[in-house]
C-alpha cells in the first residue's frame, strides 16, 4: 500500500489507461455476450430473455454437432502435425550450420501471407477443373482418385483442413527454434561426448527441455482452431451445408446471415470456455511431463 501512495500518480497515469481500456473491450464486452447468449435477439428490437435455451438448441443441433466435430478434429491434427513437424524441422535447422538463416527464413514464409491469399491460392489449387492437384493425379495414372474437392462432403473437410495446418507450421517451427537456442551448447555437446545420436539428443534432452514452449504452441493452436473463419468461409463458405465449416464460421452465419444475436453469443461462449478448458487441461497433462 505504501508503495501505490508513494507512486500513485504514475499508477494513474501509466496504467490506468491501459486498465480501463482492458476493462471496457474485455470484461464488459464478455459480460454483454453472457447477457446476449441468454436472450433472443436480432440486434433490432430488444433482447428478450430465454434462459439456456440458445445452448440447449445448439445441443440438438445436428449442424453444430457436425461443426464440433470438424473444430475438434482439426485441432488434434493440427496439434499432431503442426507442433510434430514444427519440432523436427526447428531441430534440424537448430543442428544446422550452413545456410541457417536461410532455412529459417523459407520456413517462416507461409505465416507472413495472409490467410484470404493462402485461400485463395488452395482454392485453384483444389479446383476440380483446372487446379493442378488433379492434373497430377491423371498425369500419373490415377484419375479415379480425382475428386471434387471443394463440393465433395467426404474430403471436402481435409481439403479446407490443409492450408490451415500448412499455413502456419513455419510459426511453431520459429517458436520452438527460438526455445531450442536457448539450450546451453554444453548439454549438446555433452550428449555427443557421451555417445548419444542425433535422434537420442532430440527425444531425450532437446524435447524435455521444450516443454513449456510446447504449452505456448498448444495454447496458439488451440485459440487460432477454435477461431478458425478465413480458410473455411473464403474456400468453401462452410460447405456444402456444414461439412466444412468450423466454429467461427458457424457463429457468422448464424449471427451476420441468420440474424440470430443471441444464438451467436451462446456460440461464442461455447468457443471461449472450449478454448480455455483444452488449455487448462494441457498445462496440468503437460507438468506431468516437465521436468
Amino acid at each position: 500500500m505504501h508503495v501505490l501512495r508513494k507512486h500513485k500518480w504514475g499508477w494513474l497515469v501509466f496504467v490506468g489507461p491501459s486498465f480501463l481500456l482492458y476493462t471496457y473491450f474485455v470484461v464488459i464486452s464478455l459480460g454483454y455476450s453472457i447477457y446476449y447468449s441468454l436472450t433472443k435477439w436480432n440486434a433490432i428490437s430488444k433482447p428478450v430473455f430465454i434462459g439456456l435455451k440458445n445452448y440447449l438448441d445448439l445441443l440438438n443441433s445436428g449442424d453444430f454437432a457436425i461443426v464440433m466435430q470438424n473444430t475438434v478434429v482439426g485441432l488434434v491434427l493440427a496439434l499432431i502435425i503442426q507442433v510434430g513437424l514444427g519440432l523436427t524441422f526447428a531441430y534440424l535447422i537448430f543442428r544446422t550450420k550452413g545456410g541457417f538463416r536461410l532455412y529459417r527464413a523459407l520456413v517462416f514464409l507461409p505465416v507472413v501471407l495472409s490467410a484470404a491469399a493462402v485461400a485463395l491460392m488452395f482454392t485453384l489449387v483444389f479446383n476440380a477443373d483446372v487446379g493442378p492437384v488433379n492434373g497430377m493425379l491423371k498425369a500419373i495414372g490415377l484419375g479415379a482418385l480425382r475428386r471434387n474437392w471443394l463440393s465433395d462432403k467426404n474430403v471436402v473437410f481435409f481439403t479446407v483442413l490443409t492450408p490451415m495446418i500448412w499455413q502456419f507450421i513455419g510459426l511453431y517451427v520459429v517458436i520452438l527454434l527460438a526455445g531450442m537456442q536457448s539450450i546451453p551448447e554444453e548439454v549438446i555437446q555433452s550428449s555427443t561426448i557421451d555417445g548419444a545420436s542425433s535422434f537420442r539428443t532430440f527425444r531425450s534432452i532437446v524435447i524435455p527441455m521444450q516443454w513449456d514452449i510446447i504449452f505456448i504452441c498448444i495454447t496458439l493452436i488451440t485459440s487460432g482452431s477454435f477461431k478458425a473463419f478465413e480458410h473455411s468461409y473464403i474456400m468453401t463458405w462452410g460447405g456444402p451445408g456444414v461439412r466444412s465449416a468450423f466454429l467461427g464460421v458457424f457463429m457468422y452465419n448464424k449471427t451476420f446471415l441468420a440474424a440470430l444475436f443471441g444464438l451467436g453469443s451462446a456460440i461464442a461462449m461455447v468457443i471461449l470456455f472450449a478454448s480455455l478448458f483444452i488449455t487448462l487441461a494441457s498445462r496440468v497433462i503437460i507438468r506431468r511431463f516437465d521436468y
